[in-house]
């Protein structure tokens, strides 16, 4: 159902979804390939920087917690963390509570690579500032939507 001041563009509404969700996933797709080529300017795989960027600085994490997190086996979380232990990356850690347990705590090194990479991850794309402030604030409040309330 079309909205009052919405112009109307020949399309249905269910095609008129399906373009537009078209174009946002075809946005996605050039800003995940600017994102692998930010991630090998760092020289991490792209599964390491996604579980790094699932480690908040400052808060070790149980490995099993890690396997939830980041939904996959206790053996691809050891793989993984060996990998960005080696680096310097991350470090393992005795839990405070149960010396059984072993967390896992980024580094300096690694909280200032995860910081850079974000940073590089948020810079707008091409053609970002020619979008008016009225679309922007449109966008914004129908990106949080799509999101929704738990996000």
């Amino acid at each position: 159902m079309r909205r009052v001041g919405e112009r109307d563009t020949g399309a249905g509404e269910d095609e008129l979804r399906s373009q537009t969700w078209r174009e946002l996933y075809e946005l996605f797709l050039a800003e995940h390939e600017r994102h692998l080529e930010a991630t090998a300017r760092f020289g991490v795989s792209p599964g390491d920087l996604k579980a790094m960027l699932r480690l908040d600085p400052g808060e070790p994490q149980p490995m099993g917690a890690l396997a939830d997190t980041w939904r996959c086996d206790a053996s691809t979380v050891t793989w993984i963390v060996d990998r960005l232990e080696r680096r310097g990356l991350v470090e393992r850690r005795p839990h405070e509570r149960d010396r059984r347990v072993k967390v896992v705590v980024l580094t300096a090194l690694g909280t200032r690579l995860r910081a850079d990479v974000t940073e590089q991850f948020y810079e707008q794309p091409a053609g970002f500032s020619d979008v008016s402030l009225a679309d922007l604030r449109t966008l914004r409040r129908v990106t949080a939507r799509l999101r929704g309330p738990d996000v």
